[in-house]
């Protein structure tokens, strides 16, 4: 795959992993309450939410069990303008995106604007069977609802 000049390439086997993971990371959240993000990370993955970090796949669970434990919470994680660094040797590559979030306590419909728009600055990295896997992700935040 060529890109043009002063993009970066990729191939396309790893972007599309790429866009999966994230994908499937805003599925667990919006649509299983948080179960099982934490095997989306490395065995000491690190989560960064809003300066404070969130270590290690226990961690990342107690996270969010303890959200679940507030009521219910309806979300849309909607990620978009995913830029890829090159894969290096050590199967690591580095990526950014743009959160745009919708989310408020409660069950749907209801009304509310965007919550939230983030930064989302990951660094994945290949396990032993290669399948990508957040190492560290990083949000901040630009925009937030009041």
């Amino acid at each position: 795959m060529s890109a043009e000049p002063g993009l970066r390439s990729t191939d396309e086997t790893t972007r599309n992993a790429v866009v999966d993971l994230i994908g499937e990371f805003a599925d667990r959240i919006d649509h299983r309450e948080g179960h099982g993000v934490e095997e989306l990370f490395t065995e000491d993955g690190e989560y960064v939410l809003f300066g404070h970090p969130v270590a290690g796949r226990d961690a990342i669970r107690a996270l969010y069990e303890h959200r679940r434990s507030r009521g219910p919470r309806t979300s849309r994680h909607l990620f978009g303008n995913i830029r890829l660094g090159p894969l290096d040797e050590d199967g690591t590559v580095r990526v950014t995106s743009v959160l745009t979030l919708y989310a408020a306590d409660g069950l749907p419909p209801l009304p509310v604007p965007p919550t939230m728009i983030a930064n989302y600055d990951d660094v994945l990295r290949s396990d032993e069977q290669g399948v990508l896997r957040f190492q560290r992700r990083e949000m901040t935040v630009l925009f937030r609802d009041e």
